[in-house]
């Protein structure tokens, strides 16, 4: 369980878990008919419906309704690097937002440059992202 929520800031006792939320929280694995917008305006929809208040349990469910490649994009970010809930959605919105053309993976890929005073350990996931979501008949060798 520890590093299915790697990436999140989570405190210390966790608030628990609406009860069955697991049937109510809809996948987002990049297939289906929905956008990324229309994804967090449904969970947010979840969050008000089953009454959650807590930020933690929110992360919690947003990671779990991570699917496919976008729960693969999701795992390779650091340890504790995803704050809180409009980070996480904005990171999410930044990524899977509007990307449906495969070139637009490829231009990210060959833009994507160490930044000055980014560490290997930064950098490396930062890469793998961009290069991991680039189509398998487009992705350089």
């Amino acid at each position: 369980m520890a590093t299915m929520y790697a990436p999140l800031v989570l405190p210390a006792p966790l608030a628990n878990m609406p009860q069955d939320y697991q049937s109510k929280i809809t996948l987002f694995d990049e297939t289906g008919s929905l956008i990324a917008q229309q994804h967090v305006d449904k969970m947010n929809d979840c969050f008000d419906l089953q009454e959650v208040d807590e930020e933690s349990v929110k992360l919690k469910m947003f990671a779990q309704s991570l699917g496919g490649e976008v729960q693969k994009w999701f795992k390779y970010f650091p340890a504790n690097s995803i704050n809180d809930l409009p980070m996480f959605h904005q990171t999410f919105l930044n990524r899977w937002e509007g990307k449906n053309n495969p070139l637009n993976f490829l231009s990210e890929y060959e833009n994507v440059k160490r930044e000055v005073g980014e560490s290997v350990q930064d950098y490396c996931p930062r890469f793998n992202n961009t290069y991991n979501v680039i189509p398998v008949n487009l992705k350089p060798p």
